[in-house]
């Protein structure tokens, strides 16, 4: 009888863990409602027609912790998400005016990059708090202005998982065909045009990189995307954390706000643990998706990475170890914990069908920092050419996007740095002009 009772109730949880894993593949698009769960209109919203906010109630969106400094900020960012630190499975639509009478035959839906939002980013991006961010608008209403039907994506997250993120693209492209009323046409597809890390979101949806770290319940690829226009993307990914001693140093030294490569490192004289900058901390998900060792794309190392110890403290951050001054788990044990992202995604490539382009910079300097009676340049790189972030082998590298036959239309190269690429006029024109191609 025993025997009998064991038996059964290990028949019930299989069918219980099989009923969940097979209703699990679905789950997401069945529990995902095109509505809003909040509007914001007039005054409160403008540049933008209205802002809604959405959520993907599925229960596997996890809880992604944000560093103190890093939660929303931008006014009506926080106001439509009603908080500073919304759950993953929340994200915000933002419509252009000119989004329903737009006679492109495209909607455009616009993904902004690590530390920001759509608003601005491509609204407002030069200033969150100067009088003249009202006078500088950005790629979002330039677009509008040439006729496009403009939609963009804020995430609830600035570093969280991208995967999860590039659910919300497939749930944001969901909404805006209700919205213009084209649920059943089979022919829609829209163009996405990313910044900086919103490369990752549009990829693993794009992409199908849901099989990849196992998170099949997510939304595979739809057929709905025609091109993707990559501002300043990782492409060949990141590994700044694993390269730069100083950076390191400096994150820590000066309490900023961003993933380290180090574990601990000598600081002021005693041994600092990294704590919550630590990629490794639970904090950085989206981060570690984008690690990748870029002398796999061409990029050597240079005067920059090397250290006074014979190179020890250069080894110990990229290799894992320790030095007398810095301890780390080194660049491979973050890819791995990342899931190999960037080589998995390089490997299989875009869908044939759709098509790509590239904006890069090659423009080292993001700005400089004093230092006591110096100016520091940030950014500056001597072993390749970088916009002060990415390298440009990384952010041009074709061959991470045309394993299936994926065409790339057109690679275009600004003197600008990382920011200035999301600010120029000059790129704004470039970016419609890409659109318009067939």
């Amino acid at each position: 009888m025993k025997y009998q009772i064991k038996r059964l109730r290990n028949l019930l949880f299989s069918f219980i863990a099989i009923s969940l894993f097979v209703t699990s593949a679905v789950f997401a698009t069945e529990l995902y409602k095109p509505e809003p769960e909040f509007v914001l209109e007039g005054d409160k919203a403008k540049p933008w027609a209205f802002i809604e906010r959405h959520s993907d109630p599925h229960p596997r969106f996890p809880t992604e912790p944000f560093h103190p400094k890093l939660g929303q900020f931008y006014p009506q960012v926080v106001e439509t998400f009603g908080e500073r630190e919304p759950h993953s499975r929340k994200f915000l639509l933002h419509a252009m005016p000119g989004w329903d009478t737009s006679t492109k035959p495209y909607p455009v839906i616009l993904l902004p990059g690590a530390n920001d939002d759509a608003s601005r980013r491509y609204a407002y991006p030069h200033s969150t708090s100067h009088p003249e961010h009202l006078t500088k608008t950005g790629l979002g209403v330039h677009l509008a202005e040439q006729g496009f039907s403009v939609f963009a994506i804020s995430f609830s997250h600035f570093h969280g998982c991208n995967v999860h993120q590039g659910e919300q693209v497939a749930n944001a492209i969901t909404r805006i065909r209700k919205l213009l009323g084209r649920e059943d046409d089979e022919s829609f597809k829209v163009d996405l045009i990313t910044y900086s890390k919103g490369a990752m979101a549009a990829r693993c949806y794009v992409q199908s990189a849901n099989d990849f770290v196992g998170l099949n319940y997510l939304t595979d690829y739809r057929g709905d995307v025609r091109r993707v226009v990559f501002q300043v993307g990782p492409i060949g990914g990141l590994d700044t954390m694993f390269r730069y001693y100083m950076y390191n140093l400096f994150c820590q030294s000066k309490d900023i706000p961003a993933p380290v490569g180090v574990s601990s490192q000598m600081l002021y004289g005693l041994w600092k643990d990294s704590g919550i900058l630590n990629i490794h901390s639970g904090y950085w998900q989206g981060q570690l998706q984008m690690v990748s060792d870029t002398r796999e794309v061409g990029v050597p190392y240079g005067p920059m990475s090397w250290t006074t110890d014979a190179n020890m403290t250069m080894s110990a951050i990229r290799d894992g170890g320790s030095s007398f001054i810095a301890k780390g788990d080194g660049l491979e044990a973050a890819r791995q914990a990342g899931g190999c992202m960037i080589e998995n995604l390089n490997q299989r490539g875009f869908p044939k069908e759709v098509s790509a382009a590239l904006v890069a910079g090659k423009h080292p300097i993001l700005y400089h920092e004093e230092i006591h009676t110096w100016k520091v340049p940030i950014g500056a790189e001597l072993s390749d050419q970088s916009d002060g972030l990415v390298f440009l082998k990384s952010a041009t590298y074709k061959e991470g996007l045309t394993a299936q036959g994926a065409k790339v239309v057109d690679v275009k190269i600004f003197n600008l740095n990382h920011v200035q690429c999301s600010r120029e006029t000059k790129v704004f024109e470039h970016v419609g002009n890409v659109l318009d191609m067939p």
